[in-house]
């Protein structure tokens, strides 16, 4: 009994081990099942990404060999109409390969009949399919476009040929993407053309071209190019716009083009009608890492809401924007996980599912909405039917999974805005960080406030402007100060005092202001350090409190201590490098002269950036050229005063006042660049005894 007793007990043992293993591994293996391969962001106000939760999640992976047809081979285009039927170009085995919405495979197209010669594709890239079943593919290396019918034969094929007294620089018709629109006009791109998509009627003549892509060099290159020699520019490269790399049709005949980080909507026209409203330009990540390639757009896809699909594949993400521009969620990553891509080449929906092409594994990847994004596109849908109470509904939905989503508070904003909350919508669109529309419910928020409170407004301004007129006829009644000053008599606070209010004499008549300073000693170095500290104090003033409406600073980066140091020390390097300079250029000021006239010509900062900081917070958008003004006022007449304060100082003629200027601006920057140098080296010689220090450390 003994024996079987300790022998059950080693089994229960055992047994618990086992169990306490499966659950272990049972957590590992759920834990792994739930993680997705990649993260959803978006971005802020200032242009970082923000993680959001996964938009689309994988559902299925469809190869050629799980369809028994072999692997696909560097598939180039996928395409699926709008009865759900897939058609995959395959194109290093020469075939158009159509599946139906459940993934069964329904024919391979390899071949057709052409006057009783049966042809085959070659390379080919592309395909659209019309409501009808028409199938038109690029057979690329064949140089033309084939025209098949529903059944799979064919209807006619359409070439190239170049029309008399047109100059076209290619000399190859090489089609790699195609869309027909309802009319039957066809829209192709092309390799190697930079004139925008060819065009060709509904008989298969070519028309020209239309939608070409703006040329955008950079400053760099028309600054060279305006100076180059003619040898020069002939051996730099041409300002060529690029080419697209591939088109889609909307709902309603529009043409969506991409071509590499730029996406346009072009009308029948060709006339780019894109919305970019959004905060952020349509060009895939704003600021990508040092060390990865910026977005490269190679296909997109369009919903019947609007909203459309980007597909980037130098990053393998997808970038999704509502129809006016904005970014709802990104999604993707390159790798070798489930639902990430090694080389994605293209993308297209039916409803609100994707599929996405990756031509160096050779499979789909199937992509379904989650429930975040199923919100998203339902707020959207409602929002442009006008149905407005919905669409809140849904973006309060969103809000619960993510509340850093700036769109949603966008459409709380217009929703309170049209039911006159204006309180509420100005906090919904400032958290969207929409300025135009917090501008315009400010606006009305503004004009509510005034009209409750006039009498009390009016009767302050009646007692402002009262005050005043008797402060004035109070100062006109007071004995006038003598002629000449004595700088000996004044001593004390008096002094210092009274060099203070001699800054508001100074900026208004520099000329003997700046004389009276130095040689009437109305100033003296405790009341410039306090205009220079002022100074300082309003700089860092107007960067921390400006209103929201015209400050595009992070105010949470800014550090005071560090503003006003800044401040003061690109004070000080100006005064001595003045100093350095007119010391052998015949000035006539001393050190202390230069402190002195420097920091009083600061004065208008003083007096122009704390009021227009205080300003800014009670004006909207409308009225920032006020703004601007009086901001670019203080500059211009503090850079003014120096000036006069300069000459004035060393009893120099404008002209050699202007040089020595120039010449005190060179010097700063030649100091501060010594000065970085001599930072680097000192750091990558701390770096060399460190690593010394570690090696003999190490062998010791």
């Amino acid at each position: 009994m003994r024996r079987l007793g300790s022998i059950s007990g080693a089994s229960k043992k055992s047994w618990l081990c086992v169990l306490a293993l499966f659950f272990i591994s049972g957590m590992i293996f759920s834990v792994s099942a739930s993680e997705q391969p990649y993260q959803s962001y978006i971005f802020n106000q200032w242009g970082d990404p923000v993680p959001t939760p996964i938009p689309y999640e994988p559902v299925e992976v469809i190869s050629g060999e799980q369809l028994g047809i072999g692997a696909f081979n560097n598939p180039q285009d996928l395409f699926v109409d709008d009865a759900g039927n897939i058609y995959v170009v395959d194109t290093k085995n020469n075939r158009i390969v159509h599946l139906d919405r459940d993934f069964t495979l329904l024919r391979v197209i390899t071949e057709f009949e052409l006057a009783g010669v049966t042809e085959t594709f070659n390379g080919p890239s592309g395909i659209f399919v019309d409501e009808q079943g028409t199938m038109f593919i690029a057979d690329t290396d064949n140089e033309r476009v084939v025209q098949l019918d529903s059944a799979g034969s064919l209807e006619r094929i359409i070439t190239f040929s170049k029309p008399e007294g047109l100059n076209i620089e290619f000399t190859q018709f090489l089609p790699s993407k195609l869309v027909v629109d309802p009319v039957g006009r066809i829209f192709v791109a092309a390799r190697n053309v930079f004139d925008g998509l060819m065009e060709f009627n509904v008989d298969g003549e070519f028309m020209g071209f239309v939608g070409a892509p703006a040329v955008r060099p950079s400053v760099y290159d028309l600054f060279w190019n305006r100076f180059a020699t003619k040898e020069q520019r002939e051996r730099r490269s041409l300002f060529l716009p690029i080419e697209y790399t591939n088109v889609t049709l909307d709902s309603v005949g529009f043409i969506y083009a991409v071509a590499k980080d730029e996406v346009r909507r072009l009308n029948p026209t060709g006339l780019d009608v894109l919305q970019r409203e959004g905060q952020w330009p349509i060009v895939g990540d704003i600021q990508p890492p040092a060390d990865v390639n910026d977005s490269f757009f190679r296909d997109i896809t369009v919903s019947r809401n609007g909203i459309y699909h980007v597909l980037d594949s130098e990053r393998g993400r997808v970038f999704t924007y509502d129809d006016r521009g904005n970014l709802l969620y990104v999604f993707g990553s390159k790798g070798a996980n489930i639902g990430s891509f090694s080389r994605a080449r293209s993308i297209a929906n039916y409803g609100e599912r994707l599929f996405v092409l990756d031509e160096q594994r050779g499979q789909i990847t199937v992509f379904d909405p989650t429930e975040y994004a199923r919100l998203i596109h339902l707020a959207n849908h409602h929002y442009m039917l006008g149905n407005f109470a919905e669409s809140n509904e849904a973006w309060n939905k969103v809000l619960v999974l993510n509340n850093h989503f700036p769109l949603a508070y966008d459409g709380l904003g217009m929703a309170h805005i049209r039911q006159r909350d204006y309180a509420s919508a100005m906090e919904y669109f400032r958290l969207a960080n929409n300025r135009e529309y917090y501008s315009k419910a400010y606006a009305h928020y503004r004009k509510d406030v005034i009209e409750r409170n006039f009498l009390w407004i009016l009767l302050g301004l009646t007692a402002l402007i009262t005050a005043i007129v008797f402060w004035i006829k109070w100062r006109n009644k007071r004995p006038q100060q003598a002629a000449i000053y004595d700088s000996s008599a004044v001593h004390g606070w008096r002094r210092f005092f009274g060099g203070l209010r001699y800054a508001l004499h100074v900026v208004v008549h520099p000329f003997d202001g700046f004389w009276d300073l130095k040689y009437e000693e109305r100033g003296n170095l405790p009341a410039a350090t306090t205009i220079l500290l002022l100074a300082s104090l309003s700089l860092v003033f107007l960067k921390q409190y400006t209103g929201y409406l015209f400050n595009y600073r992070d105010v949470t980066e800014i550090n005071i201590l560090s503003e006003v140091v800044t401040s003061v020390v690109t004070f000080l390097l100006w005064v001595v490098i003045n100093w350095a300079l007119t010391t052998l250029m015949e000035g006539k000021g001393t050190f202390l002269d230069i402190y002195t006239a420097t920091a009083y010509a600061l004065t208008p900062l003083i007096l122009i950036n704390f009021p227009i900081t205080i300003w800014s917070n009670y004006m909207i958008l409308n009225e920032g050229a006020y703004y601007y003004f009086f901001y670019g006022l203080g500059i211009v007449w503090s850079g003014l005063l120096v000036f006069f304060g300069t000459q004035v100082t060393h009893h120099y003629t404008p002209g050699k006042t202007l040089w020595t200027c120039v010449l005190n601006l060179v010097g700063m920057g030649v100091v501060v660049f010594l000065g970085l140098l001599f930072v680097n080296m000192f750091s990558m010689l701390a770096e060399y005894a460190t690593t010394v220090y570690r090696e003999i450390v190490y062998r010791l």
